[in-house]
């Protein structure tokens, strides 16, 4: 269930959730300029802002879909097959479930 809502829903509200971001500190910029208030410098360079974001995300990403596979380690993949004419998906299988070769 998080895969899915990280793969379909999150891609699909974050460009939302960026903007509405975006136009309150541009609001917030404009009043202080209105206001003859001076900015701290950190918010004068988006960038900052744009890869502190970019690269928590990443690492969010790496770890949220490194842990929630369902395999562990030792797990070995056994790619898609067909068996009595049904279409078996792709699975991990753990050690202690393979047959025996």
């Amino acid at each position: 269930m998080i895969k899915k809502f990280l793969t379909f829903v999150v891609p699909f509200i974050a460009p939302t959730v960026a903007y509405i971001i975006w136009v309150y500190f541009r609001q917030e910029r404009q009043d202080a300029a209105a206001q003859g208030r001076r900015l701290p410098p950190w918010q004068n360079y988006p960038w900052t802002w744009l890869v502190t974001l970019g690269a928590l995300l990443a690492a969010i990403t790496i770890v949220l879909f490194g842990s929630f596979n369902g395999a562990g380690t030792d797990a070995e993949y056994r790619p898609a097959r067909y068996e009595d004419g049904k279409l078996i998906p792709g699975e991990f299988v753990d050690k202690e479930e393979r047959a025996p070769e």
